[in-house]
């Protein structure tokens, strides 16, 4: 399965560490346009080396390449992990008329 704009998908990063002691649990990203930012993620209730964020239908905005990155927090302390890149596709454009079965309602011109 690929991931189109405005999909809702769960980001989900092992750590590799406990992260149960952090203050803070973040998911930094880079959108395709070199803009940045983060979402504060939730610890895994059953793996404390797994964080995860579920994004909503306006987090991912924009086709390109995303750069996703994990980061933990405590007083003094920053650890990022690795990044990874996700490719997010343009979905396909609804039609905003539905197509229609029904026959023509006007008459059809009569010759005299």
């Amino acid at each position: 399965m690929e991931t189109f704009v405005g999909d809702t998908i769960t980001l989900n990063v092992n750590s590799g560490i406990d992260l149960s002691g952090y203050a803070d649990l973040f998911i930094k990203f880079r959108r395709p346009n070199k803009s940045i930012g983060h979402w504060s993620a939730i610890l895994d209730p059953l793996d404390n080396n797994r964080m995860y964020y579920v994004t909503l239908p306006t987090d991912l905005n924009m086709p390109g390449t995303w750069i996703f990155q994990a980061h933990a927090e405590d007083p003094g302390v920053h650890l990022h992990g690795l990044w990874t890149e996700v490719e997010v596709h343009t979905p396909l454009a609804e039609t905003s008329t539905p197509p229609t079965t029904l026959a023509p309602t006007s008459l059809a011109p009569t010759t005299i």
